[in-house]
């Protein structure tokens, strides 16, 4: 599946597969399931998030979104240093994160 994901005031193209998983260990040498089941326990629509909540969140969201914008098509981004140099804002609002939380299960939901 892909999809556009607006991070800041960029848009990426995102692709999630099979592969994404494995893409995913080879990049971070973690799992991507459990990475996501770390963050299914944090709710993100509370206003008074405070930054030791935040900053783990958005670590492993980004890893995500480089894994699968690489995926999608690897001439959007150099690599990940530049990738997130990119980024202009994080904050200006939340539903970016649980776009590529979505996408990235999407080869594995029965939807």
């Amino acid at each position: 599946m892909q999809k556009q994901i607006k991070i800041g005031e960029k848009e990426y193209l995102m692709k999630a597969s099979a592969y994404t998983t494995f893409a995913y260990k080879d990049t971070t040498g973690r799992s991507l399931f459990k990475d996501i089941q770390k963050l299914s326990n944090i709710n993100l629509d509370n206003d008074d998030i405070q930054l030791e909540v935040i900053e783990p969140v958005i670590s492993l969201v980004l890893d995500m979104a480089y894994v699968m914008i690489d995926e999608a098509d690897s001439k959007q981004v150099v690599n990940k240093d530049e990738f997130l140099k990119s980024i202009d804002s994080l904050f200006n609002d939340y539903d970016w994160i649980n776009d590529v939380i979505t996408l990235a299960l999407s080869p594995f939901s029965r939807g």
